[in-house]
């Protein structure tokens, strides 16, 4: 994966993304009759146990949802409302060993009114405990059931293989946060030592103030905020962070001249802000979109 893209998602967004492709290859489809043959419960229930006998490494539990009224999950995926009994049947499989048990499950549903499944993975592998991974492919229609689970038991048998796979991931992210923890530091430490230099023989009256992220006290600062005092009672503030320091510092004398120049010149008060996104603005009598 790209360094940038990396840099740009957390550990999850990662391993979802890694979970979704794999999953994305586990349905399989066929003509339009498969359906029909989607829609007998005790037909799928049994096909499932024999199948679920077949397996080496995982587990197999299947449930009747149907006897129950739908959980809000369920809903959603099949489209039905809240406390409306659905017919679904589900199959569940997690790993038999001890430590892989609660952290890794996959299980395929199939609503028998429209024959239409999904299948769904949950992973922790990597992850702290408050943390999982939710992939899915939903609304599966024309469903070849020996085709898919044929998928399925391929997947149990690459489990390990998989698994590493995500485990690479995680090192691999470790490894970058770390290289950024430092370029941070070291990006800090320039801030702190530079721009002290250059503003105390400016001439001009300043303050290097930082900011901590989730308005937090320790660690590294997230940027420095360098304000400047200027004629006609103004002050010049200026961001700075590990990503443009080293572009803004040698500049920022000029740049305080060119805004003083400025203010020379106009004849009121004037100030010059940031706007959010949520500013409108109207361009002729029309908002801008």
């Amino acid at each position: 994966m790209p360094a940038k893209k990396t840099q740009n998602k957390n550990l999850v967004n990662l391993l979802e993304d890694y979970w979704r492709e794999i999953v994305k290859g586990i349905p399989k489809t066929e003509g339009s009759g498969a359906a029909a043959n989607l829609k007998d419960a005790d037909s799928l229930v049994s096909k499932w146990k024999n199948f679920g006998r077949t397996l080496d490494n995982f587990s197999c539990e299947i449930s009747n949802l149907s006897k129950a009224n739908s959980s809000k999950l369920l809903s959603a995926f099949f489209r039905s409302k809240v406390g409306q009994k659905i017919p679904v049947v589900q199959m569940k499989l997690t790993p038999k060993a001890v430590k892989d048990r609660a952290k890794l499950n996959i299980s395929l549903s199939v609503n028998l009114e429209t024959g239409k499944a999904n299948v769904f993975l949950n992973s922790k592998i990597g992850l702290q405990w408050y943390n999982f991974t939710h992939v899915s492919v939903e609304n599966i229609v024309n469903l070849d059931m020996d085709g898919t689970l044929e998928n399925i038991r391929a997947f149990t048998e690459k489990y390990h293989e998989y698994k590493e796979g995500a485990e690479k991931i995680v090192e691999q992210k470790k490894i970058e946060m770390e290289k950024q923890k430092k370029l941070a530091e070291i990006a800090s430490k320039s801030i702190e030592t530079i721009v002290p230099q250059m503003m105390s023989q400016s001439g001009y009256e300043w303050n290097l103030e930082s900011e901590y992220k989730n308005f937090g006290t320790g660690g590294t600062p997230e940027r420095y905020i360098l304000r400047v005092r200027t004629k006609k009672h103004k002050m010049i503030e200026i961001t700075l962070n590990q990503n443009n320091f080293a572009e803004k510092i040698p500049e920022i004398l000029n740049v305080v001249k060119q805004i003083e120049q400025l203010l020379e010149q106009t004849p009121f008060a004037v100030n010059i802000v940031n706007y959010g996104p949520g500013t409108r603005w109207i361009k002729g009598t029309e908002y801008v979109k």
